[in-house]
């Protein structure tokens, strides 16, 4: 072995050695130290906060809690819903439950104070098929669906809000129920009348409209806890195979909460 070889052996045996090891290693310590403390402070890992349900509560409410809570909130959407009250929240992001830290900013969905207006779309000579699904689609209500005598079997003669005239281009409000009086072919035709029974309100009345008729009374049993979900159970008049009905002669239905939700409860 070399002299050189020797001499870096003893070094490394050497007092020396071993207290500039130790120095390294300390001054090595105290930095990561310094650096995941730094990050702590940086982060503030250890101060979130478990996000409560804003859902129902009113946007005025939400904002001092939030403030309290040192939250930011961005309203990132207004909606329309008749069922609910003006100015209340219907979605948060992030989800209720979710640890966030101070200053994060909450996104907001809230129900419009106001309603949104429309404008109401050319009907005439469309059959009613298609003004059904363009009310729908715009947000706008399909009301009463009554018949006249002429040529243009089931188009769509006028349009009607609160039994007058409406004209291509008017404002409605988002929900507005929209009447049609439509052609009868000259004849007194006569559908089908459909079963209505295991439907939800709304699907029974699209069914209805769809078969050129009328939804009369509807009746909720007592039941029901969530008229969204409850089903047709009787109709009248009741339907049969091949049992004929008048063009826009009302059907009343009768609704009960489906019996796997009553099993439920």
């Amino acid at each position: 072995m070399s002299n050189q070889h020797k001499s870096w052996f003893k070094f490394l045996f050497s007092k020396t050695f071993f207290k500039q090891l130790l120095t390294i290693s300390v001054f090595a310590g105290v930095s990561l130290m310094g650096v995941l403390f730094y990050l702590k402070l940086y982060t503030n890992h250890d101060n979130t906060i478990e996000l409560p349900d804003y859902t129902g509560l009113y946007i005025e409410d939400v904002d001092s809690l939030l403030k309290e809570q040192s939250l930011r909130y961005v309203v990132i959407d207004s909606i329309f819903n008749k069922e609910k009250e003006p100015g209340s929240i219907v979605d948060q992001d992030p989800k209720p439950g979710i640890h966030v830290k101070e200053n994060r900013r909450i996104y907001l969905t809230i129900i419009a104070k106001k309603r949104q207006l429309i404008s109401m779309p050319y009907l005439i000579d469309l059959t009613h098929r298609s003004a059904i699904a363009k009310l729908k689609g715009l947000g706008l209500v399909v009301g009463d669906l009554s018949y006249v005598p002429n040529l243009a079997k089931n188009a769509v003669l006028k349009q009607k809000v609160a039994g007058k005239e409406v004209k291509s281009g008017e404002y409605l409000p988002v929900g507005t129920k929209v009447d049609l009086v439509l052609g009868n072919g000259l004849s007194e035709l006569q559908v089908e009348l459909p079963f209505l029974e295991g439907l939800t309100f709304e699907d029974a009345e699209l069914v209805l409209q769809l078969s050129s008729l009328n939804i009369g009374l509807s009746v909720f049993d007592a039941s029901v806890t969530d008229s969204s979900k409850a089903v047709v159970y009787r109709q009248r008049p009741a339907a049969r195979e091949g049992r004929l009905i008048k063009l826009g002669r009302p059907v009343d239905i009768f609704l009960k909460q489906p019996p796997e939700q009553i099993l439920e409860q």
